[in-house]
């Protein structure tokens, strides 16, 4: 009798003991014992990325954001870039130096580089014309075709945004200072962010290839330009 009670109680005992949850081990424990992230923390936590951006613009948004030739100009560049290098340091064997003053060496006067960005260099050569930049250029004028040829833009890009990018090219990558007596008038006509020509003709209210009048009146203020015209024409100096 005592020997079945004694086995009974053994075979319950054992039950209980496999019926009951085995610890949580070291890691779940710390886990469970971890403190909770406060509800209010998640919103903010997503919101972080947000705030870090807004406060990046705040510090650098002004300059991005300027508009004008020269600012479209740098995002136009991209198509020169391949030829001319990134920062117009030029490529070899393709395209030349823009940097340093080069580009206005080559080209004194905008009007002559706007022109055969337009054209390119079949179009000068197919008009006989063989320096299109500066005759006089210290070094050498540079000849049509003798380095690569330059496509021409004018089915690509309208004449506005050629005027940006010769403007990009010519006071960002080559260094040409707007507030000198060689630029100052230049600057002020064709690439400042309130160059009332550049305005005039991203706005389709001007015409300067079909337009060969050197004498330009916008808003009431003369301008004298030379048009690019209805072909490549030869380069000049700086008068």
């Amino acid at each position: 009798m005592n020997d079945r009670l004694d086995n009974a109680i053994r075979a319950t005992t054992a039950e209980i003991v496999s019926a009951a949850p085995l610890p949580p081990s070291n890691p779940v424990s710390a886990a469970t014992q971890r403190n909770k992230i406060p509800y209010w923390v998640l919103p903010t936590l997503v919101l972080l990325p947000v705030f870090g951006f807004m406060y990046i613009r705040a510090l650098t948004g002004g300059a991005a954001s300027s508009p004008g030739p020269l600012t479209d100009g740098a995002a136009l560049y991209s198509k020169c870039a391949s030829c001319h290098g990134a920062a117009g340091g030029g490529v070899q064997g393709q395209g030349y130096q823009f940097s340093d003053g080069e580009v206005l060496a080559t080209f004194p006067r905008i009007e002559d580089h706007i022109r055969f960005v337009h054209y390119g260099t079949d179009q000068y050569r197919l008009a006989g014309v063989a320096i299109y930049g500066d005759p006089a250029r210290v070094g050498g004028p540079h000849i049509t075709g003798e380095r690569g040829a330059m496509p021409p833009f004018r089915d690509e890009l309208t004449t506005a945004e050629i005027i940006a990018v010769v403007c990009h090219e010519r006071y960002t990558l080559s260094g040409a200072d707007p507030s000198s007596d060689d630029y100052v008038e230049e600057y002020n006509t064709w690439c400042s962010p309130d160059a009332v020509l550049y305005s005039a003709l991203n706005n389709g209210e001007l015409d300067l290839v079909d337009n060969q009048s050197t004498e330009i009146q916008i808003d009431g203020t003369d301008i004298t330009v030379t048009p690019i015209g209805p072909s490549p024409i030869d380069g000049s100096s700086r008068e």
